[in-house]
This record gives structure tokens, C-alpha cells and sequence, in this order.
């Protein structure tokens, strides 16, 4: 049977829709059933990603080798790990889509520091200073210190 929408490729998916009035079939090919958004390509994860990798080996992995460790790209596909810092820079050409796979993105940003730390230093830190002008009797740097408290919230202080 062949697709109902190209006419040229077999149909491989079969759609059933039963709507009040009428029902409704589809005889579709993977090409054209992605086209009307039937099929969900699955997101792979991390794992996945490299062990797509690791079946991916050919004759050229083994000529391909880290100055510093000696691993070749052939073992590091093998083990999953690299052997050295130098390795990343090394294999960079032939794992750099991987990594932007893996990452969603070719470099690496590190993590972002959540707000709510930040806010939790400044506020230990405004309630030090603040303490340390009311030691000095330093009332007026007291004063905006502690409305500088009282805009996070704090009423206390």
C-alpha cells in the first residue's frame, strides 16, 4: 500500500482518527507522518548519545591519539572517558557534535548560580555591616543599612 500523501514510498504508519461524524484513515510513510507532526522524535539523553557514539567506530579511530595520554579515539570510544585534559582538544573535531548533543551547546558555561543564594549573602552581609555601624555608633550608615534590609524584606533588623 502505498503513502496517501506522496504516493510514491510504501506506508509504513497506519492513522485511525474516529471523530463523531466520521472516521477517519490514513495510510502515511515515515517522511510524510513526520510531516504532519504523527511521529514524536524522541529526545536522546546523555547515555544514549554516547553509546550512539561508541557503536560508531571505524579504522581511522585508531590513528587518531592523544600526544599526552596515548589514548587513541578508538579507546576512548571503547572506555567512555577521557584519559587526559589534552584529550578533549585533541578529539575535539570528532566529538565536538556529540558534545553539542550532549550539552546543547559547543562550549562549556558552567552552572548558573541561583538568585536565591546571592540575595541570602547579601543579607548576612547587610546585617554585619549593620551591626558593625551600631558598634561605631554610626547611626546614620545604620540607618540606610537598614533600609537597605527592609527593600529584601527584612523588618526585623
Amino acid at each position: 500500500m502505498l503513502c496517501d500523501d506522496c504516493r510514491n514510498k510504501p506506508a509504513s504508519i497506519f492513522f485511525k482518527e474516529v471523530l463523531p461524524d466520521k472516521t477517519v484513515e490514513l495510510h502515511l510513510c515515515d517522511e510524510c507522518a513526520s510531516k504532519r507532526g504523527l511521529l514524536v522524535t524522541k529526545k536522546l539523553s546523555p547515555q544514549e548519545i554516547l553509546q550512539k557514539l561508541l557503536r560508531q567506530k571505524s579504522a581511522q579511530d585508531e590513528k587518531i591519539i592523544c600526544p599526552n595520554c596515548y589514548m587513541s579515539l578508538a579507546e576512548f570510544k571503547r572506555v567512555g572517558r577521557f584519559g587526559c585534559n589534552q584529550c578533549i582538544t585533541t578529539f575535539d573535531d570528532h566529538i565536538k557534535h556529540l558534545i553539542k548533543q550532549i550539552h546543547q551547546s559547543d562550549r562549556h558555561i558552567g552552572r548558573k548560580s541561583s538568585s536565591g543564594t546571592k540575595k541570602g549573602f547579601e543579607i548576612y552581609k547587610l546585617r554585619e555591616d549593620l551591626k558593625n555601624a551600631l558598634d561605631s555608633e554610626a547611626y546614620e550608615d545604620a540607618a540606610k543599612i537598614r533600609d537597605k534590609l527592609k527593600d529584601y524584606g527584612i523588618e526585623d533588623a
